[in-house]
């Protein structure tokens, strides 16, 4: 894809009733002097006006672009916008991260070393969790991972949950619009297994996750019916897709493959 040194990296950040927590990402991400793209998802507009107040005071240690959503549109379409605006501005990978402060900046430096070792892939944390995490959540990660191993029929996805990755920004962005990947909490596994599907490799590597104590969660009730809506879409799709594979493995055993 790209040398080392035509690597251009931004961090893309949804944002929606975190503008308060996305000030502190922001002066902890200022060290690593990559760009960042932050999009405002339908805020109110005292949030808004916080953001943009917050990008003001950070601007001069690290360049901040702030795309903004006139509604809420949930964090699919919001990291879709982000990814859009840094493939047609040259950046080749993305860093994704959480505004409300889930994530540890500390392990940037080791995304951007991973990345420089594996141009092509998506690196994603593995993460691990301390007493903040509400149970209810930790099992439904592990129950949205079973069904993602049965959808790629393989284990290399460690976790499919987590906001907290780096992708190659082309094929991406290519990826979310041919297949309109834009729903709401849904997007960060669907992107994932798509990417899989596509042949594109997922590199993980451990990051420890904390739950701010006050911290404001997105993640409603309905979520939990379009997860599980999307878990039977790709099934299915892998289910209707085995005939294909099984003819493929077959040609490259008949071809010394």
């Amino acid at each position: 894809m790209n040398n080392q040194e035509n690597l251009r990296f931004c961090f893309i950040i949804p944002c929606y009733r975190h503008a308060r927590s996305l000030k502190d990402l922001l002066i902890k991400l200022s060290e690593y002097k990559i760009p960042a793209v932050v999009v405002d998802d339908g805020n109110t507009a005292e949030d808004r006006a916080l953001i943009d107040l917050t990008v003001e005071e950070v601007n001069p240690v690290i360049k901040v672009k702030v795309l903004h959503h006139d509604v809420n549109c949930g964090k699919g379409y919001a990291v879709a916008t982000a990814v859009d605006y840094a493939a047609q501005n040259g950046y080749t990978h993305v860093i994704q991260m959480d505004s409300d402060g889930q994530h540890n900046t500390q392990d940037v430096p080791l995304i951007i070393n991973l990345v420089k070792e594996n141009t092509e892939s998506v690196i994603s944390g593995a993460p691990l969790y301390d007493a903040s995490a509400p149970r209810a959540r930790v099992i439904g990660r592990k129950i949205t991972n079973f069904f993602v191993h049965v959808e790629t029929l393989s284990y290399e996805i460690t976790d499919a949950m987590i906001g907290f990755r780096a992708y190659p920004a082309k094929i991406t962005d290519k990826i979310i619009k041919k297949y309109n990947i834009r729903s709401r909490m849904n997007f960060d596994i669907e992107i994932l297994v798509r990417l899989k599907w596509a042949g594109i490799h997922i590199r993980f590597f451990n990051t420890r996750v904390s739950y701010p104590e006050g911290g404001i969660s997105n993640f409603g009730g309905i979520d939990n019916l379009k997860l599980s809506l999307m878990h039977t879409k790709l099934c299915t799709l892998m289910i209707l897709s085995l005939p294909y594979r099984l003819l493929k493995m077959i040609g490259r055993l008949f071809n010394g493959k």
